[in-house]
């Protein structure tokens, strides 16, 4: 109490009548009286600030007689003051000082005190983990929200207890949707301070303040170790106010473009006979955030086929069960989930998310399945039923008006540059980019700008025939000052490896040994070009150099917006062509018959080079139809409606015929799982000298930063039809990492 008298007693050494009211009257333009009069009392004074006009529930009751005669002649001195400039409350020694005669507290005020009658309700503001009613960690700024202060909350949009997945809407239902509490592990903490000197007829409120904000915010009361909703008319009686409340809130619903931002004001408003008091603290819900490869694997996604086209589809039913195999051995946290539709692009449809809020033991998290902007992109309704529960929600969001929702929508076209800080700016939960044509604004990206957090970056994809970011770019956490590096496709690279197995007289090598497996479709093409073949297809070498350059243009933007340098660069060996029917990728050998030992006849003949009796050299011409014989009779439509296969199994959208794509199977169209391994298809390259030349030469290119490769076939399951790996599977990621 020495201290706080010494600090009461210098204060008329260090102001001025005059000075105090342009001060205060400055300060309370921005509704930030205390700060104003902490800079008019100097920095001597500061602690006295925090401690008596911030708390002066607290520290008032401590002042001895005479601190409080000093204390109040300074409360009369500045008075004056105070009420001309915006009715900032002072205590005084009487705690008579009152701004006005409506009795009530004024807007902008950091707590309500209206002669003895004082309130306050705090909220987690400096991001600890906890609310402090006892100390001021809290209290500052707590009515001003900010990204770097102020307390945040979650929308609790898991599904508890199933009750939503069976609907025909279920995109409609969530465990906010109605009034109930269902988990209360996501409901962010709320206290009033105690307040034993109210009368026992006080009574007291909590409101949502903002008509936009109420109807999406929900509030509970804990009482007898239950949670009881508070709506806007409940009444908190004085016996709960004495002890403070123990207030939870969550969220009914995200952040959203053209719609609400997520800010919410809680008021706590206390009536005592004729007087009233009021506080208020500003929260905001936390953002939905997208996953970056810096975090760990948990759980690997794909889609197997309804049941009904398994016997046409052996090789998919195949292909699940490797995968499972790879998500058995990496040690995921959960077991491969595999969706039961027809959208095989198991990427596309949908991205998995998270969103958080700091907690006592640290990051406080709900899985957020974010559907693609395809409305009519039915797989996309599976994250509904299939994913939610106590510990995962799902969204979608098609809001707005613009250009078409095509295939540039597809969430295989986003990615997340992992966290980083550049020129200034900093993104702590990395940084979503996708790619699209010049000028056409994606409306995913207008969900991922209300977010707030990753600030989207867009990249040019227009060059590609899908138009996705996954088919020539990926992120790889690495242990380096920055933490990460961009791999990306090099045609040029691969195109000189080629022209060498030519020049050194391998021309004549088949230029893909993929072997011929039991699984294979029925009617199957196995490519028969040779590697001369394949370097004088038509504008073959300067498709190479075209899509070095397109590649070039966006390494160019990563870096002006990363900082990256060409020596975190990973260059993928990898070959591009047309993407468009009327240039066919290759010349084809025709198979018929599902029979084991008619397959092991064709192997042993592929082996040795010579053509099996049943099958056929094919023109390019008849490319097409070959491929379409894959699914039967499935038949291409080349246009798919807003990203969804009209029929099952079908094409990804491929537009412009000078559009390009994989040449052979994309190894960068991978799966990064954990202890740097990477799950890449296997480009089955032309194999000299007793290896695989491509496939050794990308080994070789991840292997320069300390990555494995494993490899597993998707040539007719996903290659043939313009997709590899990463587009026909999804990965679930830890979520602990801090981001606020």
């Amino acid at each position: 109490m020495k201290r706080l008298f010494r600090l009461v007693s210098g204060i008329f050494a260090v102001t001025t009548a005059s000075a105090s009211s342009r001060v205060i009257r400055d300060s309370c333009q921005t509704s930030q009286c205390y700060l104003g009069i902490d800079q008019l009392l100097n920095g001597r004074t500061h602690a006295f600030c925090q401690d008596i006009i911030l708390n002066d529930q607290h520290y008032y009751q401590l002042l001895t007689q005479e601190e409080s005669g000093k204390l109040g002649q300074y409360c009369d001195y500045l008075q004056d003051a105070v009420k001309s400039a915006c009715q900032c409350v002072i205590p005084n020694p009487t705690n008579t000082i009152t701004p006005q005669s409506t009795g009530s507290t004024p807007a902008g005020e950091t707590s309500g005190t209206i002669k003895d009658l004082s309130v306050t309700i705090l909220a987690d503001t400096n991001r600890d983990g906890k609310v402090d009613v006892t100390g001021e960690t809290d209290f500052a700024g707590k009515e001003i929200w900010t990204p770097e202060s102020g307390a945040l909350f979650m929308a609790n949009i898991g599904d508890t207890d199933g009750r939503c997945s069976h609907l025909f809407k279920p995109e409609n239902c969530n465990d906010a949707s109605d009034n109930v509490l269902r988990n209360s592990t996501y409901l962010a903490p709320l206290l009033t301070v105690p307040n034993p000197k109210l009368s026992n007829s006080a009574t007291g409120f909590i409101t949502v303040l903002n008509e936009t904000a109420a109807p999406k915010v929900r509030i509970f009361y804990r009482r007898s170790n239950k949670w009881v909703y508070v709506a806007s008319d409940y009444i908190f009686t004085a016996e709960e106010l004495k002890i403070g409340l123990e207030l939870g809130i969550d969220a009914r619903d995200i952040r959203r473009p053209r719609g609400w931002d997520g800010r919410a004001t809680v008021e706590f408003r206390v009536k005592d006979g004729n007087q009233e008091a009021k506080d208020s603290v500003a929260l905001r819900v936390a953002p939905i955030l997208t996953h970056n490869h810096g975090q760990l694997a948990e759980q690997l996604l794909t889609t197997l086929l309804p049941e009904h086209f398994h016997w046409k589809r052996p090789d998919m039913v195949q292909f699940v069960e490797e995968l499972k195999n790879v998500s058995n051995r990496a040690g995921m946290k959960k077991p491969l989930h595999a969706f039961d539709t027809d959208d095989i692009w198991t990427q596309d449809f949908f991205e998995p998310g998270y969103t958080s809020i700091p907690g006592p033991g640290g990051p406080i998290g709900l899985r957020v399945m974010i559907r693609s902007s395809q409305e009519s992109r039915a797989a996309g309704l599976k994250i509904f039923g299939d994913l939610r529960s106590s510990t995962a929600g799902a969204v979608q969001d098609f809001s707005g008006v613009g250009h078409p929702r095509d295939d540039f929508e597809s969430t295989g076209n986003l990615e997340t540059i992992p966290p980083y800080t550049y020129n200034g700016k900093s993104y702590p939960a990395g940084r979503a980019v996708m790619g699209s044509p010049e000028g056409k604004k994606l409306h995913m990206m207008a969900f991922l700008e209300a977010q707030e957090v990753q600030e989207p970056l867009r990249i040019d994809t227009s060059w590609l025939g899908v138009g996705h970011i996954d088919e020539f770019m990926q992120f790889l956490p690495v242990e380096s000052e920055r933490g990460w590096v961009m791999a990306v496709d090099d045609p040029l690279t691969a195109l000189k490896m080629l022209k060498k197995a030519q020049q050194d007289g391998q021309g004549g090598v088949k230029a893909v040994s993929r072997p011929r497996f039991p699984t294979d479709p029925t009617k199957a093409c196995y490519p028969a070009d040779t590697i001369d073949q394949v370097i004088n297809k038509t504008d073959f070498t300067s498709v190479q150099e075209n899509s070095a350059k397109e590649i070039q243009r966006n390494i160019d933007i990563i870096k002006r917006e990363t900082g990256i340098t060409d020596r975190e660069i990973v260059r993928i060996p990898a070959l591009y062509y047309y993407a468009g029917k009327s240039r066919p990728h290759w010349n084809c050998e025709l198979a018929e018959g599902r029979n084991g030992n008619e397959r092991r006849d064709l192997d042993a003949e592929s082996a040795s080079g010579q053509s099996s009796r049943n099958s056929s050299l094919a023109p390019p011409e008849q490319l097409e139809a070959q491929v379409a014989n894959i699914f039967g009779e499935m038949t291409e439509i080349p246009v798919l409606r807003a990203g969804t296969p009209p029929k099952p199994v079908e094409r990804r959208k491929v537009a412009k015929e000078d559009r390009v794509t994989s040449f052979y199977p994309s190894t960068i169209n991978s799966i990064v799982l954990n202890n740097k391994e990477v799950l890449a298809p296997n480009p089955w390259g032309p194999v000299i000298g007793g290896k695989d030349i491509l496939g050794a030469a990308v080994s070789a290119a991840y292997a320069g930063v300390n990555y494995t490769v494993s490899y597993m076939d998707d040539w007719f399951t996903h290659h043939v039809i313009f997709g590899d790996i990463h587009c026909g599977s999804n990965v679930i990621r830890d979520m602990s990492h801090k981001w606020w």
